[in-house]
């Protein structure tokens, strides 16, 4: 299976792979070979793939994402995933492949965040919490991915 994850700066990922993790609007997805064809609204959260054995090693030579044991991780905004019974395609605003942002930074920015979300919530405009929401989820995953890099 072929998986392909675009953000609009370009391709983030395309490689062939054994399965993969997704989080979408009603929980996580696991899409295997020639899984039945879908489109869902994807969640900010972490992608987790998993490579066919033999191509890891090759795959690892020349990049930088984080793995969590056997599973690559990606970091994804809110987007779509279309599934066919031979490619998944992932359209999202921004992915995360490797850790830029500082871990102490993200911690403030999530405290931030949820400050600012219960202060919205004093509005009730559900429009302005739901964006903060997603953008706490975000956040919260990039903060998995600096978990996961500790581990490493």
């Amino acid at each position: 299976m072929l998986l392909e994850i675009t953000t609009p700066e370009g391709k983030v990922f395309e490689w062939k792979i054994e399965k993969m993790i997704i989080p979408t609007q009603v929980g996580e997805i696991c899409i295997l070979k020639n899984h039945q064809p879908l489109v869902s609204i994807v969640e900010p959260g972490i992608v987790k793939i998993k490579l066919h054995t033999k191509q890891k090693n090759e795959f690892i030579k020349w990049t930088s994402f984080l793995f969590e044991d056997d599973w690559l991780c990606i970091s994804v905004w809110s987007g779509i995933v279309y599934v066919s019974w031979t490619e998944i395609v992932i359209l999202s605003s921004t992915a995360t492949v490797s850790l830029e942002t500082d871990e102490e930074i993200l911690e403030k920015m999530k405290k931030d965040m949820e400050k600012q979300i219960q202060e919205i919530k004093t509005k009730w405009s559900l429009d302005e919490i739901e964006k903060a929401f997603l953008h706490l989820q975000k956040i919260t995953a990039d903060l998995k991915l600096h978990k996961i890099k500790r581990k490493s």
